[in-house]
């Protein structure tokens, strides 16, 4: 074991990690991302033993709401990660200044008007998830504020690859909100509380972005011509659109069709069952930038895409067999032995998570290489899914069959999609080059 450690095995895995960049940058990104996703789940962890069943529950289906109205800024966040990687490139940071500075000036009257509207129709939502007191909602709306502003920011960062830098400010915002939500529980504002601590370090996390950026304050602006990167907007938003509905709706709808404490326990079972995702997610996020990267400098895309999925696959495969052979142990670790009722649900709902992050892998993928037909695809799953789930709501166990069932065959659409348009795709010269540029 010592030769095995010391003197081959160990130093050579080492080296080989530092000599690919992919493999560097996913080893930074995601030892940060792990520490984000711990705290997270340190956050749900504590949600769910300091608030009750039903309030746990609550919590769950605004966060769910709150993923699902902030769908346009995450196609915004896409395409400055993609824009800024492909300046970056060419070695253009003023056209990278003037990307950050055009669209935090939209983003703020964006998300004004937005704010505005979501505490107009506050009491609609509160009524249609079963919420008796509009407050929590409202507080949701106030979370969208630092959540819009920091997307220019964040997506920026990513596109740089200063991948160290994104992972100190998500680590500083999750113990923020941790150690926020904490108190403000325990001084007795429950899910007002909670949500307030979400509100709070949003705003700590979007102040400290601004320092990885600093560099670019002062250059001289250069003008960017945003026609074409508003009409890429379009397909990224349909994706994401739809890319979110599939990971989020049946809370919603959950919450809608079933009792709360049904609700509650559904939250619960995809708090774990999400983790098959988010372990895999912050290598999809390296891939992105650096297949953009990739495809603007002449060079094969797919090469970056096939490690992300044996990464992700083998994540993912590890997780599933953690949930199918200790579900007990797995529920009381994360979420307490008061969701027990839920151990024979953990490793199907898990087998639907692992289909979903191979769903959101190749979307990312299409999307780098400005492949952009297939959200349609996408689009099938989430109506057949909410189709289902609104026929079939009676128990647990219809809804997780339908996730499995609609996940599984909105994947299989996406592999037979890469095999007819994209597996020869690659060393061509890129779409996006065609943009024109002013400056």
């Amino acid at each position: 074991m010592k030769y095995f450690m010391n003197g081959y095995f160990f130093p050579k895995t080492i080296a080989k990690i530092k000599s690919d960049k992919f493999l560097s940058n996913s080893f930074i990104f995601f030892a940060g991302s792990i520490l984000v996703s711990f705290g997270n789940y340190l956050f749900h962890f504590l949600m769910a033993r300091m608030l009750s069943v039903e309030g746990y529950g609550e919590l769950q289906s605004l966060i769910a709401i709150s993923a699902i109205f902030g769908i346009p800024m995450g196609a915004l966040s896409i395409i400055l990660v993609k824009y800024t990687a492909l300046f970056k490139a060419k070695e253009q940071l003023n056209k990278v200044y003037s990307l950050l500075s055009i669209f935090t000036k939209k983003i703020l009257l964006i998300t004004a008007v937005f704010f505005i509207l979501f505490i107009f129709f506050s009491k609609y939502i509160a009524n249609f998830l079963n919420i008796l007191s509009v407050i929590p909602v409202v507080i949701l709306g106030c979370s969208f504020l630092p959540g819009f502003l920091g997307t220019c920011n964040n997506g920026i960062i990513q596109g740089l690859q200063k991948f160290k830098s994104a992972s100190i400010i998500g680590t500083i915002g999750v113990v923020s909100k941790i150690l926020l939500a904490v108190l403000l529980v325990k001084l007795s504002f429950g899910l007002n509380g909670a949500l307030g601590a979400m509100v709070l370090s949003g705003f700590i996390g979007y102040f400290l972005a601004f320092l990885p950026l600093k560099f670019l304050f002062g250059r001289e602006k250069q003008e960017v011509e945003t026609k074409q990167i508003f009409q890429y907007f379009f397909p990224v938003f349909f994706t994401l659109f739809f890319v979110t509905l599939l990971y989020n709706i049946d809370i919603v709808l959950v919450k809608h069709f079933l009792s709360p404490r049904a609700a509650g326990e559904y939250g619960a079972l995809a708090l774990i069952g999400h983790i098959v995702f988010f372990l895999g997610g912050p290598i999809v996020g390296v891939m992105f930038p650096m297949a953009v990267t990739a495809q603007a400098n002449h060079q094969d895309p797919s090469k970056v895409f096939k490690k992300t999925i044996f990464l992700v696959s083998l994540i993912g495969l590890v997780v599933l067999g953690v949930y199918f052979l200790l579900p007990n142990f797995v529920i009381k670790i994360l979420v307490g032995s008061k969701f027990l009722s839920i151990s024979k649900f953990l490793g199907w709902f898990g087998v639907s998570m692992f289909f979903y992050s191979l769903i959101s892998l190749f979307s990312q993928y299409f999307l780098s290489i400005h492949k952009t037909k297939f959200f349609w695809l996408v689009g099938i799953g989430v109506l057949a899914q909410t189709m289902l789930i609104s026929i079939w709501h009676q128990n647990l166990w219809q809804i997780i069959w339908i996730m499995n069932i609609t996940m599984l065959s909105t994947l299989v659409l996406l592999v037979i999609y890469y095999l007819i348009s994209c597996k020869a795709a690659t060393v061509t010269k890129p779409v996006f080059e065609r943009f024109s540029v002013k400056g």
